[in-house]
Formats: structure tokens, sequence, C-alpha cells
């Protein structure tokens, strides 16, 4: 919980500077040139730029880097630890299959999408069921402390979900969208509390929409009408 209210704290901290674009260079020379950072996360930050979404460690960026993102090292571990254990837990090692064994691949449905494996495509979709639960707590009327701490466990099984699909695939943008409109969630509802902002309805609107938008595609039994939403969703997300 308290690297995720360390995350919540910086985005707040930086919520008008994250609007404007920036220039990031890594060690080994790569450049991304102007960048929006999405999120801040204890390991790295999330950039979105013309060619898509990219994750830059604060192991490969500068001291400087590192010191204006608030880096801590203890809290990068502890995320990594998190999201193993979280992994493992809603994605039990089967004893009758072996690393060696090749996995079954599914499409979805989608014209000129990458197959993927069956169990990736589970992973994913349980990862989305599991945000039903922040669903149930935002329309209670619960605290932004509340939904935090039901988000914490959820927001490292993305993560971690998110490095498995592959670069420049739609679904990958699609899933890292659908929870950062949760995290814009909990921002908004903590403005609200201090009086500082609307009430967080479209935030919430926009995670189910992207939720429900993925959850077809993976599952691939859009409707013609469901189809042209996500070309053009696609359209707006180059």
């Amino acid at each position: 919980m308290k690297h995720w209210e360390t995350t919540l704290a910086i985005l707040a901290a930086l919520y008008a500077s994250l609007a404007g674009a920036d220039d990031f260079k890594t060690t080994d020379g790569k450049e991304y040139r102007d960048a929006k950072v999405s999120r801040v996360e204890p390991d790295g930050i999330v950039l979105r730029t013309k060619s898509g979404i990219s994750k830059l460690y604060f192991t490969e960026l500068s001291k400087e880097v590192q010191e204006r993102f608030h880096y801590n090292p203890a809290n990068a571990a502890a995320q990594s630890a998190q999201q193993h254990a979280n992994v493992a837990a809603i994605s039990p090692q089967r004893p009758d299959v072996t690393p060696a064994a090749v996995e079954p691949m599914t499409t979805s449905g989608i014209e000129g999408l990458p197959p993927i494996t069956v169990k990736l495509k589970d992973e994913i979709l349980n990862a989305l069921r599991m945000t039903d639960k922040l669903d149930a707590l935002y329309k209670g009327g619960c605290s932004s402390a509340e939904f935090i701490a039901a988000a914490v466990p959820i927001e490292s099984v993305f993560m971690n979900l998110h490095k498995k699909l592959p670069k420049g695939d739609p679904r990958r943008d699609l899933f890292a969208n659908t929870f950062e409109a949760y995290q814009q969630l909990a921002v908004a509802m903590k403005a609200y509390e201090q009086g500082k902002g609307e009430r967080p309805d479209a935030p919430f609107v926009a995670a189910g929409i992207r939720k429900g938008m993925l959850t077809k595609v993976l599952e691939g039994n859009m409707t013609p009408n469901e189809r042209h939403l996500y070309q053009v969703w696609l359209q707006g997300h180059p």
C-alpha cells in the first residue's frame, strides 16, 4: 500500500507537469522525444509517445531523473516481490504441464492482431475481473483510502501482464489505459474529498468502457458496432 500511496502523491504533485511533453535519454543513449509521462511507478516511468507506450526503468535513467521522480530502490524491490506473489496467486502452476510444453495459442477474431497464448488471455481476463471489486466500491460510495487499498494488489498484476503482451499490440495499450483510468479515478476521488474537483464519474465511466472493450477483443465476440467503436479507439491511440 505504501508504494501505491507514494505513486499517488507524486501524481498529484506533478499533475500539471505530466500534461506537457518532455525529452528523456537512457544511459545507453536511446532517446524518447516529446514524451508525456503517463504514470510514475516505483521502478520506473511509463511514457506515451507517437510510437506508443514505453516504460523506462530508473536503473537505466540518469540520477537527475531518478531524483526528479523520487526513485527509491527499496520501494522498487518491494514492488517486484509483490508482483511475483500476485501473479503466482492468480496463475498457479499446473503439475501436469512442464516448462517445455508448447502452449496453445488463441486469436481474438480482430484482423491484424497477433495471436497470444490461451494462458495469457485467461490471465488478462482474470485481471480485468479483479477490477469489478473497484467498480463495486466506487458505486458504494467508498473513500479514496478504501479504493486505493483495494487497488494495490490489482495494480501489480496489471503491470506484470502488460509486459507480457507484444510491443505495438493495441491490446497492450488498451490494457494499460484501462488501469490508468482507475489510477486517475483514485486521484480524482482524493481531490474531490479535499474539495478540489467535481465528482469523478468521468474516469469511472472511462475505465468501464475500456475494460468492456478489451474483454470483447480478447473473447472475440464483438458485434459490428463494437468493432466500429474499437476502430475509433485505435485511430485515437496510434
